[in-house]
Formats: C-alpha cells, structure tokens, sequence
C-alpha cells in the first residue's frame, strides 16, 4: 500500500509544477499535504470523543490575524481563528463548484469550463405553499386584483413572487366545514371571478391572505432540525452546498448581508456550516461492531472530516465549541445513499442522538422521496428521524427554467468568448424549445436533466427526447473530453494515446464505463455503493484493455488511473484516498442501467434487482436506453414477464412497476400489437389492483395514477352511463340523538353535531344510486356537448346564478393535480348549479327512462347507513387509511373506487366517506326532517346554502360520519367538493 501512495505522491507533486491555475495549486498542494501526512503516519489518528469544552462567550465578528476575520457570533483565541478563516475559505470555495463542468468543441487548451455554482444557482421552492400577504375582503377592488395577479402570476414569476392560492385567515368555521377556504390556482382565476368567489362568504371570513411557494432556504431555516427530500437530481445536494457557501462566507467577509443571498434567513444569524456525506458515516459504522450509532460515532466523523489524518489539529476543538454554543449547522447529504436497512438504522440512531445531546445544533438531512417516505414503502418508517419535519423539493416551473438557461449562458459566456458572440441567440433556442417541446419541460422540473440539457445543448444545439438519451449526449460529451489533448505543457494528451491505445475513440469506453458502474453499484458491501478502490478500478480497467489487444493492459490501466487523476471526467479519484467515483451518482445509475441491458439475460438480470431499491433508477434508466436504442423487444419480453402473474401480492407490484416503466418511456414510442395488447391487458389488471385488498391502499392509489394513463376501463367510471345501484326504500331515523351530538360538540368545541339531532322517522322510497363519484371524464362528455352554454336548457335553474354564466369548465379542470388530467378521479370545483346541469343534460342525453338528480340529504344518509344506521359508511369501526382517503394523506383526490374496504354493506357503493364531499339537492335546515317543508324546493335560492355529505380528503374522521352535514353556497366552487348521480323511473302516463 505504501508503494502505491508514494507513486500516487509522485503523480501528485508532477501535476502540481505543472499546473498554473492558482486554486487548481492549491488544491494539489492540499491534496500532497494530506498524502504526505498518511505515508508519515505511524498511528491512526487520535479519535475525538465527545468532551466537555468550556463555551465561547458568545459576541459579534471578533478580529482574527494575517488569515483574516471570522464572523461566527463567537470570540475565539488566535489559533482558533486561524483553522476556522482558513476552514471556511476552503468550504466556500469548494461549495462554489459545479459538479458537472461544461465542454466547448473549440477549447483546446483548457477544455473546462469553470462555472461557478452562484453564477447559475436557480431559486427553489419546496411543495408547500405559506402565507403572504393579506387582505381585508371589504377593501379589494378588481382593479387592485387585476393588478396584483399581473404581479404575481404568469410563467415568469419565480417562486419568491409567484402567488398560487388564497385562503381565508380567520379561524372560523361553518357547520363542520374546515377553519379556512382556500382558492384555486390563481393562473386559473380571473380578477372577477376571484371577488365573485369571496362574495360567497357572506362576511364569515372578512379576511384572505394570499399564499405562495415556500422557498426552499425559508423552509430549512424555519425548523432546527429537517428531513429535505427531493427526487432523483432534484437539487438537493445543490442546495445544501449552496447554503454552506453563503453561511461560510458569511463567517469570513465583514458585512456580509445573508439575507440578500439566503431566502428567508431573516435574523436567524450566522452559522459555521459542515456539510458532509453520510455514506462514509455507513462505512465507518460498519466497520466496527462498537459503533451502534450514538453521537459519539457522528462526531468521531465529523473530526475524520475536519482534520483528514491529523491535519488541521485543533479544528475540531474549536468546532466543537461552536456547537456546543449552538453556532453550527450540519449538512448531512444523501441518507439514500446509505444502502441496508441495518445501516441506514445506525446512521439516523446516531444523528438522532447528536440532535438530542445537542439540540441547539441545526441539522439538514437530505434524502430521496422514495427512500424516506412511508407511503411509497412502509418499510421506510423504520429510519425515519422521530419528529423531524420533513421538507419537499418541488419541480422546477417554466419560469425557473428560463432563468436556469440566462443564468447558464450568462456564466458560459464569461469563460467563452465564441459562446459569448452567440448568447442572446442560444438562450432564445433553449428556451423556445422548453416552451414548445412538453417532453423537455417534463425533463426540465429536475435541475440536474436541466443542467445536463444545457449542457448538450451548449455541445449540439439540438435535444434528444428522453431522459435516457438526454444521459446519453452528456456522457458522450464527457467522454469526449477525455479526447481532447489536454494541456499544451504538459506530458497529457488525449486519453487513448496516453493510454496506449492510439486510433481508437474514446467512446469505445462506454463498455468499460457500464462495467464499471455496475461494479460499483452492486458493491460487495452494501455501504459502499459508487466507490471503487483504485486496486478493483485497475482490475476492470486491465481486463477490458486486454480484450482490445493492448500490449501492456498492467501498465494501460495504471495510466488510465493516473489520467483521470489529473483530468477529471466522468470517474475521478476521491481526495487523497485511493478511491474512484464518477461524477454523479446519476451517471453512476445511468451506465449501470447499461450494463443490465447489455447483460448475457438482460431480463432476468433486471428481474433479480427489482425488489432493491438502489436499483431502481438503472432499470428505469437502461430501458429508456434500450427503447431509445431500437430494441423494443427486450423492453416487451420483460414487460411479458411482469405482467404474468396478477392475482399475488408480489405480481400486482410487478404489475405497477411495468406500468411505471412504460409510462416513463411513453406508450406512444412503444409501436406494434404486442405493446397495444399488453397495454389493454394492464389496464385490465390495474383496474381490478385499484379496487382489490391484496395490496396496501397507498400502492392501489398508485395504480389508479397509473390506470388514468392507460384508459380506466370499468363501466362507469371514464365512460356513460354511470354504474347504479339500487337502494331498497324503508323507514329509517335520519341523523342522531341529543346524547351523540353532545359528545361529537366536545370533539368539534363547537354545537355544529347538534344540527344533526334527530328523533324522527321518514320512509324513503326506492332510488337508485351511482356507485362511483362522477369523475372528470364523464364530466367531461358534458363539456363536450356544447354543456356550458348558458342558452341550452339543462341550465334553467343556472339562471339564478349569480355572476357565473361566462364559466366554461370546472374551477380545477386545468390542475394537474385536480383536473382532466386525471380523469379516473373525481371532478371538483363545480358548483351546485353546475352538478345540477349535469344531471339534467345527462337525463336528455341518455334518454334511457330515468331522471338523473343530485339525491337528498335523506337518501344520501340511507344510502350510507342503511337501516341498522352505521356510524360510518362501512360500519361502526373508526377510520383507518385502507378504508377512506382522508385527512391530506394524499394530498388531494384519489382514483374513485380505491377503497373498497370501505364500501357500503351489501351496496358496494364506494367513497361514500373521503376524496371529496357530495352535493345533494337539500337545503340546509334544521330537523325533523321533511321533504314537503320547503328544502327540496329550488325554485328560490336566495341566500340558500345546499347542504353537502361525506367529507373530503383533508378532514379529520369526525367529518367522515354518514350523519355530518357540511354546506356551502351554490355558487361555490372547490377542490373539496363534487358529487354522484341518484336516479328515477320516470313516471308513465
């Protein structure tokens, strides 16, 4: 081993008289330092365990030395402040590179581009919205909201100034309806319409206040310690290098303003910031059988960090101070990097007993969504941090993305002067072809397939069409840096002339590279996944060399080694340890997604990864490859073999994962009978997964996703007419006695149960009533037959509306989140008129003897309860996540019919509790009830409120009761509200 350090010395010290790039000398000098201390040492490193040092006194910037000042909220001795000035400066520098570096076809000299990470850094935005400003509802005009939606609206707000939605402030509530209203998009609302809305209110809410993204740094400064999750290339190692940047160079420039930089900081001050990988924590902890993850094995970390091999002696004494002064932050990147259950264990046991021996340490732990969050996989819950609040990434908009490009080329053009000359016109292209091209802004929402756009646009100027050729483009970029000649002055030059391999390209690599990349990723340790011992890389590198008849394969791979030392590319070694990492793990998942491809049995291969997690982007990524490559037929030979078997637990997961792969590849790519047949038997299947128990209702809600994609086909859902059931007439007590609603007003803190008082029987006479909710693709047959046209005579009724009759679709139909485009799912955001219209056109429409109506309040309550009056639709049993979508468990609507646990008895009428509340055609009064007394007349609507049933998918189980009587206005429209059809023989003679 000594041997091979010295060589590596050796290499280190020639590259360094040979390089004139002042921080590329630095950087080498510190790289010679750390290796020249390793081959000294005699003794591993002492280890810091946690001890008791006396606290700073806590103060303002305090002058350090010749090194500079330090601004950390704390004095420190001279010593102290010179390892922290000098910390910090490497921290800020480091913090400021790009990890994926541009290439110019026309730089020979020099064929980086150095781009620095405040040059094009993109403000992000998490999935929540906040608050903004507020409004007294009496004073707005609609020319001062015409105003402030053309300042906070459109495609080129960025996050901080966008505006979303409205809610209304007070904590007032009507009849069991929830403390606030809140609005549609505001993209998707006129000034008119938005005062038109609030005026539905009727001064129960004399206040709003509009709402707009969460910043991304706003969120991460609002809670002290905070679980980021983000997707894939996401941004999340980004962001956190982006906020140690600004927090260090906070610490070293006097007046440094961290508000102007940091989003949301506000007076939370200056911190030192540590930003670190978690995997080598894994590692450390695995490989000792002492370590069980206390915070003592995340500080002995911390100090292997601080001072690599006993250099920097001292720093983490003084570091130490600071978080026991409460002046430190910690940057624990990629918990999902960290493969095993086991370890991932022992990695939050031991940040989790760091954070409570020192709770006034900030922490950031990042994450991918899929590896954190327990509704994708229960098993997650396991290492979930107890009580840490959890943040999400949000897609990048348009608007993020168009500033992305200027930004881009802006910092391109500085290093560049060909580029320079043409920025205006390749900013313009970029984003023409954003704006014209949906599947690039799909692409685009994740900033790293951004920046990588950028990048083979910068190359090309033209774009592939999917993610795995957009990989593709990148690593042939890259690759092709390694075949340039390198710097005049030194002995490099293209790599496969130095290498020994003259004539060839250098693409011939991408083998080799998959190979690699696989090796990694299947890493024998599982704590290791991405990092090669220069030893296994010289093996690989040596076997691959002797294939192409190399002379020397030893000595071709010991240069190749030596090549990558110097120029870095899509694999560079780590630091002064004799590892090997390529640039991204994306790239890592990208080549070993090849490599499964490419295997003897690709499809088995794939199939003996499917249930590991880490392997998950590779198989999605080497299909795409395949795809895009022509091989269709290994993509259908594996889709064959997921879909085979339906009736298992483990099969319906197959099949979500094959429906998952096609979706990502897009159905319309994939040509021939085969695909349309497996394509028609998936949806098949998918249907009977959504309204199955084998699997957990999270998994069957994404079916549902998947099957909106494919064309839901049961009867009645996407298509008319609707599914009925026939419900039985009886007597039957509608709603509650004074007793029960004296125990749910405790749980309300409010007498809204005591409309519910009942001690009077009704008969009820058979009806008929819609299994499913309507969706929006049923809605959308409506709109299609000229529906909102105020002149056609199902709008008859529509006449009282007030202020409505330009209305075109429902409130919600252009939301992805609400709208058509997921249209298995239950149409929101029409008001009762609308539902009303509905019912009538679909009565002249079907014309098949029956009148289509909104039911009662009686029918809708018997249909629910049936004569032995349940408490629930399903029964007496308290709500559980298998039986109802409530309480913004998903965040909005699910496909309807994904509960059938809770399905009504004998009925099997379905979301009859949950997803949204039902419009029916009473008005609100009080009880007995009695349908001659007025609240089923509706030739008079005046200041009516119509009462609504079942509650919706963000209400708490109290709403969810069959007796629960919400109501709103006619005129009101929201994403909570929709409605199911009840119908009648219509009368003979």
């Amino acid at each position: 081993m000594s041997d091979d350090l010295s060589a590596r010395l050796t290499r280190l010290r020639r590259k360094h008289a040979n390089e004139s790039d002042p921080e590329e000398r630095a950087d080498l000098a510190a790289a010679i330092e750390a290796l020249e201390q390793k081959i000294a040492a005699q003794q591993p490193a002492p280890v810091h365990h946690n001890q008791t040092i006396n606290n700073s006194t806590v103060g303002v910037g305090v002058a350090g030395h010749v090194y500079g000042h330090i601004f950390i909220n704390g004095k420190h001795d001279t010593d102290s402040s010179k390892l922290i000035f000098t910390y910090l400066n490497h921290v800020a520098r480091t913090c400021d590179v790009m990890p994926l570096q541009g290439v110019s076809s026309e730089r020979e000299r020099d064929d980086t581009l150095r781009l620095g990470l405040d040059q094009v850094y993109t403000q992000l935005a998490t999935t929540q919205v906040v608050d903004r400003e507020p409004f007294a509802v009496a004073d707005l005009s609609k020319e001062a909201l015409a105003a402030y939606l053309q300042a906070h609206t459109g495609a080129a707000c960025m996050p901080a100034q966008r505006r979303t939605t409205f809610r209304s402030l007070e904590p007032h509530c009507t009849e069991g309806m929830l403390a606030e209203y809140r609005s549609p998009d505001l993209e998707q609302i006129s000034a008119a319409d938005l005062l038109q809305m609030v005026a539905t209110w009727e001064g129960d809410h004399p206040t709003l206040v509009f709402q707009g993204p969460q910043i991304v740094t706003e969120a991460l400064a609002a809670q002290r310690h905070v679980v980021l999750l983000g997707e894939p290339g996401g941004g999340k190692s980004t962001v956190l290098r982006y906020l140690a940047r600004h927090l260090a160079r906070a610490g070293i420039e006097e007046g440094y303003d961290l508000a102007a930089h940091i989003d949301g900081w506000g007076e939370l001050g200056r911190l030192l910031p540590i930003v670190v990988p978690l995997l080598p924590l894994a590692r450390l902890l695995q490989g000792s059988p002492k370590n069980c993850g206390t915070a003592s094995d995340l500080w002995n970390y911390l100090v292997d960090y601080l001072q690599p091999k006993g250099t920097a002696t001292g720093l983490a004494d003084a570091v130490w101070a600071e978080v026991e002064a409460g002046h430190v932050m910690l940057l624990l990147d990629g918990l999902d990097e960290v493969a095993g259950a086991e370890s991932r264990l022992r990695v939050v046991q031991a940040i989790s007993a760091f954070a409570t021996e020192h709770p006034t340490c900030r922490i950031v732990v990042s994450c991918r969504v899929r590896a954190y969050d327990a509704q994708i996989n229960p098993e997650n819950r396991h290492w979930h941090l107890p009580g840490w609040p959890t943040v999400t990434l949000a897609d990048l908009t348009p608007a993020q993305m168009e500033h992305f490009v200027a930004a881009w080329y802006g910092a391109v053009a500085m290093a560049d002067p060909n580029i320079a000359a043409q920025r205006a016109e390749r900013v313009a292209e970029l984003r023409t072809a954003l704006q014209a091209r949906p599947d690039l802004r799909e692409l685009g929402k994740r900033p790293l397939l951004l920046t990588i756009m950028a990048l083979v646009h910068l190359r090309q100027r033209n774009l592939p069409e999917d993610r795995a050729s957009l990989y593709r483009e990148c690593v042939e970029i890259l690759l092709g840096r390694w075949e340039l000649r390198g710097k005049e002055e030194t002995e490099y030059k293209a790599l496969m002339d130095y290498i020994g391999l003259p004539g060839i390209e250098v693409k011939a690599l991408r083998p080799l590279l998959a190979e690699v990349a696989f090796t990694a990723h299947q890493a024998l340790s599982a704590q290791n996944p991405g990092v090669l011992s220069s030893a296994t890389l010289h093996v690989l590198v040596q076997k691959f060399l002797d294939t192409k008849g190399h002379p020397n394969p030893y000595a071709g791979a010991q240069r190749f080694l030596e090549y990558t030392d110097y120029r870095a590319g899509l694999i560079h070694a780590s630091g002064a340890a004799a590892d090997y990492q390529f640039a991204h793990l994306t790239f890592q998942e990208y080549l070993a997604g090849l490599a499964l491809v490419g295997a003897e049995r690709p499809v088995q291969a794939i199939l003996d990864r499917r249930h590991d997690e880490r392997w998950r982007v590779p198989i999605f990524l080497g299909i795409g490859h395949a795809v895009g490559e022509g091989l269709p037929s290994l993509f259908r030979d594996l889709l064959d073999e997921l879909t085979s078997d339906a009736q298992t637990p483990q099969g319906q997961r197959d099949l979500i994962l094959a429906a998952e792969l096609a979706a990502d590849v897009r159905w319309e790519r994939l040509e021939g009978p085969g695909f349309k047949r497996l394509k028609t038997g998936m949806a098949h299947d998918l249907a009977a997964v959504v309204e199955g128990t084998l699997l957990p209702a999270a998994e069957r809600v994404r079916a549902g996703e998947l099957l909106a994609g494919l064309g839901d086909p049961r009867p009645g859902v996407c298509t008319l007419p609707p599914v009925m059931v026939e419900i039985a007439g009886g007597s039957f007590v509608i709603g509650i006695t004074e007793t029960e609603a004296n125990q749910w007003n405790e749980v309300y803190g409010h007498d809204w149960a005591s409309r519910e008082i009942n001690n009077q029987s009704l008969v009820i006479m058979t009806f008929e009533m819609a299994r499913y909710l309507t969706t929006n693709a049923q809605f959308k047959h409506f709109i299609d037959a000229d529906g909102y046209n105020p002149e056609q005579p199902w709008w008859e009724i529509g006449k009282q509306r007030r202020g409505q009759k330009h209305i075109r679709q429902p409130l919600f139909w252009n939301d992805s989140r609400f709208g058509i485009a997921r249209p298995n799912h239950p149409v929101v955001g029409v008001s009762w008129y609308e539902a009303t219209a509905f019912c009538v056109w679909l009565t002249q429409h079907l014309q098949d003897g029956y009148v289509y109506r909104l039911p009662s309040e009686a029918e809708w309550e018997f249909a629910a309860r049936g004569v032995e009056r349940r408490m629930y639709a399903w029964g007496n049993a308290q709500p559980d996540s298998e039986q109802v979508n409530f309480n913004t468990q998903y965040d909005g609507t699910t496909t309807v019919g994904c509960f059938s646990a809770g399905a009504t008895p004998n009925t099997e009428l379905l979301d009859m509790a949950g997803n949204v509340w039902e419009w029916t055609c009473s008005k609100l009064q009080f009880y007995p009830y009695n349908p001659y007394d007025g609240r089923e007349d509706i030739s008079s609507l005046v200041k009516t409120r119509f009462v609504m049933r079942g509650g919706a998918w963000f209400n708490q189980s109290i709403n969810l009761r069959a007796t629960s009587r919400g109501n709103y206005a006619p005129e009101s429209r929201n994403q909570r509200v929709g409605f199911r059809v009840a119908r009648q023989r219509v009368a003979r003679g």
